[in-house]
């Protein structure tokens, strides 16, 4: 006996082509370290910004600068996301991710290593710059890997959230 008439062909079940999901999984815990990474270069130099500026108290200043620049990074994007390129908005995230780590290290060699409080408000400003990229980052890269596999948003979230965390330790203990 042949097949059953009907309108729909025949189909024969396959395995799904998965050729470019490890890529993608590769990725996405790259850019999640990117987030990480990110943020983490100004806590490790917060010893240094310690040593530099004793009496501003830079660990405690700079994760009070940033966290607001987040929370109203989010909150514009959240309020807007409707209008918003979520992929310009990541892109840019990154762009001053990496002009913010590349100012860091302009802003010390420019002052020599000096202390006084133009250069402590420099630091404060490129931490809100952090604060800026991270806020366009964490919204964005969320929004767009959950439309995709679970095993994107699963390789990337843990590392944001350690940053999250990382940050938050620094201002509570």
């Amino acid at each position: 006996m042949g097949a059953p008439p009907g309108p729909w062909p025949r189909f024969q079940a396959k395995a799904p082509d998965t050729g470019g999901k490890h890529w993608g999984i590769l990725i996405c815990w790259l850019l999640g370290n990117g987030c990480l990474f990110g943020f983490n270069s100004m806590l490790t130099i917060e010893d240094y910004y310690t040593y530099l500026f004793p009496n501003y108290h830079p660990t405690r200043v700079v994760t009070l600068t940033y966290q607001p620049f987040v929370l109203s990074t989010t909150a514009i994007f959240t309020y807007h996301e409707a209008k918003v390129n979520t992929r310009l908005r990541n892109l840019v995230g990154y762009t001053l991710f990496f002009l913010s780590s590349f100012a860091a290290i302009i802003l010390d060699v420019a002052t020599s290593g000096r202390g006084g409080i133009a250069p402590f408000a420099g630091v404060c400003i490129i931490a809100a710059a952090f604060g800026v990229a991270d806020g366009h980052v964490q919204g964005g890269m969320t929004g767009d890997l959950s439309l995709m596999c679970p095993e994107f948003i699963q390789c990337m979230e843990p590392w944001m959230q350690l940053s999250t965390k990382q940050n938050l330790n620094n201002l509570f203990c």
